[in-house]
């Protein structure tokens, strides 16, 4: 053995640990690291704890077709229009109502169901009902859940058990995720015996591994170690160079202080380059770090305080980088509520939300509820507890979240909340794309709840498209109405097409807003407060159409997916919403008004917060409007611009 060649190498400096972060993450830049990233497919049930490479989208609604959300009969709604406590109704089986347990498919020409505690038994096959039931009544659905294509999981998420009920039930078995970076351990030292060995004098065991291997793990990579290396700088040096292109990381663990056995620094040196040998941080000052053909190599220290305080703080940071992801851990944070929820008395309820930091607090909004919900639990960040002694939380209420998600990544999420819109969904996973962990979530509450959320501190943006009736101008005088105690930019985002969706073929011949009444046209509305709800309010009025004239005027969605899908299903015959969601879901169209759908947001955002200033800059991309574009129906020309500044 030649040691000549190898002289050992004293510490190079021992510089602040930020100084250490940044220099060292600067040589992975330069060797490309992240970029030898390489992706596969996994079965879902295999998915979790594994990072999404791309965005993932429902491929089927659910439920895929309209259930019955009791156990009772399903009739035809109209069929007890008139029945009283004094003046019952006689319902035959087979021409007025089948029998339906919960779950069961609502049969055609049926609407709506009875539970089975609200009949009376006449005959075999004759019930009687004493009241009415509303059209729709205790029936789920198509796509009360997951409207297809539903954005699911961003890119780069970490995949948790929460998600298998979502991507199971939109009919994936599928998702595309990172491969795990794989990681070898080189432990060194003469003095080293294996696990399960007795050791003699002089002699240590080779545990360092072991401990390591499983962080690896629980950070997402795949760890793999060889024999332990003996004190010979030889020895190292052809154990680096045998196995430093078939792994990622390269970690050779013990041999980087300075004793006369410490040959680390002096092989990664000759052989490639030592970025930094020397961190001022106590326990772990001796680390090296390095890289050999192109690859990172970490020199660890042999004492275990210092090989994990080492791993913390180089290793883990590499793996998630690599990763393009967040670790997912568990915490609790204080919270302030961003809406009034209800609560029946008598239950505990654990209420799912998503939470962002708005102005120093963090805001905390229900997902949707229900117990069938599976992407409201994908979704969430956490879980707050209702008590039982409460009938529910006043808007403002302090709560404790329970995360599921690491704190980090609710620190970094931008809130945007009011009417729903699918480009949304393109413009988060953008967001994701830039790989600065921005998350952005959507509250979908309608305009005028958009902005009073706004006006209150619970978001970061509204998104509106509220038409004066009396200037025919966009969102600048309700954001006047309705934000009056501070300025706002306002930011051209889509222009879009509302109008009619109805199935291929037109059946109901619907050219008109006026012909949603009679021919037995079953409508579906979106929620109060909805841009798309004033707009359709708004012509209705201009055409001297009494809303209660609609059958199912009163029946609402609160997304365009859900609107589309259900009219896709047959459920109902029409639905307002936009162009986009009609041709995603392959129905034909009706045109009745071009829109712009902007962007609002506090001045006081605008060059203060660097999140805010990322996604404004992003609807300035070329890429973001391409993606947006291909989806058909909207207008991406004004996108990016300043429309108005109100205040």
């Amino acid at each position: 053995m030649v040691q000549d060649d190898f002289e050992r190498n004293y510490f190079l400096k021992d510089i602040p640990l930020q100084a250490a972060q940044h220099k060292y993450n600067d040589h992975l830049n330069e060797i490309k690291f992240a970029e030898a990233r390489t992706t596969e497919k996994v079965a879902i049930n295999d998915s979790v704890g594994r990072v999404s490479s791309e965005s993932v989208f429902a491929k089927i609604s659910s439920p895929h077709v309209t259930t019955s959300a009791m156990d009772g009969i399903a009739i035809k709604y109209g069929s007890s229009i008139g029945a009283t406590e004094t003046r019952p109704i006689t319902l035959y089986e087979g021409s007025d109502f089948v029998w339906v347990d919960t779950g069961d498919p609502i049969p055609d020409g049926f609407d709506s169901v009875i539970m089975i505690e609200d009949l009376e038994r006449s005959t075999g096959n004759e019930v009687v009902i004493r009241s009415p039931v509303a059209p729709y009544q205790h029936v789920r659905k198509i796509a009360e859940d997951i409207a297809a294509p539903e954005l699911l999981i961003q890119k780069g998420a970490v995949i948790r058990s929460l998600d298998l009920a979502c991507l199971g039930a939109s009919g994936l078995s599928e998702v595309e995720v990172i491969s795990h970076p794989k990681i070898c351990f080189i432990p060194t030292g003469t003095e080293l015996v294996k696990i399960g060995q007795t050791p003699k004098a002089g002699q240590i065991i080779e545990f360092n591994s072991v401990f390591m291997s499983a962080l690896v793990a629980d950070w997402g990579g795949e760890a793999f170690v060889i024999d332990p290396v003996p004190d010979d700088p030889v020895l190292l040096e052809k154990a680096v160079l045998e196995v430093v292109n078939n792994c990622d990381i390269l970690v050779v663990i013990a041999g980087s202080s300075a004793g006369s056995e410490d040959f680390t620094s002096s092989v990664i040196n000759k052989i490639g380059e030592v970025v930094v040998h020397g961190v001022a941080i106590r326990p772990g000052h001796p680390v090296i770090l390095g890289s050999v053909s192109g690859k990172p190599v970490m020199g660890m220290p042999g004492y275990p305080s210092s090989a994990l305080v080492t791993a913390e703080l180089f290793l883990k940071p590499m793996i998630l980088n690599f990763l393009s992801s967040n670790q997912i851990v568990s915490d609790t944070l204080e919270s302030v509520m961003g809406k009034k929820i209800s609560s029946p008395l008598g239950e505990e309820e654990f209420l799912r939300v998503v939470v962002g930091s708005v102005d120093g607090s963090y805001i905390a909004n229900p997902t949707t509820r229900g117990a069938a919900m599976t992407l409201s639990i994908a979704k969430s960040d956490g879980v707050i507890s209702i008590p039982a002694s409460s009938e529910g939380l006043e808007e403002g209420a302090k709560v404790r979240v329970f995360l599921n998600r690491q704190r980090s990544e609710v620190t970094n999420t931008l809130l945007i909340s009011g009417s729903h819109d699918i480009a949304l969904d393109i413009l988060a996973s953008e967001l994701t794309s830039l790989q600065n962990g921005i998350r952005l979530i959507s509250s979908s509450v309608g305009s005028v709840g958009g902005l009073l959320s706004l006006s209150k501190g619970f978001a970061h943006m509204a998104g509106t498209h509220l038409l004066d009736e009396d200037t025919g101008e966009y969102n600048v005088s309700a954001i006047k109405r309705h934000i009056t105690n501070e300025k706002v930019h306002i930011y051209d985002f889509v222009g879009r097409t509302q109008g009619i969706m109805v199935q291929k073929g037109n059946p109901k011949g619907i050219k008109e807003v006026k012909d949603l009444l009679g021919n037995g046209t079953k409508f579906l509305n979106r929620q109060r407060g909805s841009g798309t709800r004033v707009l359709f309010d708004f012509l209705l009025k201009q055409s001297g159409i009494d809303p209660g004239n609609i059958v199912g005027y009163d029946n609402e969605e609160y997304t365009h997916w859900n609107v589309a899908a259900a009219v896709s299903s047959g459920f109902v015959d029409a639905g307002m919403g936009i162009m986009a969601a009609a041709l995603a879901s392959d129905l034909e169209f009706i045109p009745l008004e071009n829109e712009r759908y902007q962007i609002a947001v506090p001045s006081k955002f605008i060059g203060s917060m660097e999140n805010v200033d990322i996604l404004l800059e992003s609807l300035l991309s070329e890429n973001l409007r391409e993606q947006i574009d291909a989806l058909g129906g909207y207008d991406v020309s004004l996108m990016g611009n300043v429309a108005a500044i109100v205040g």
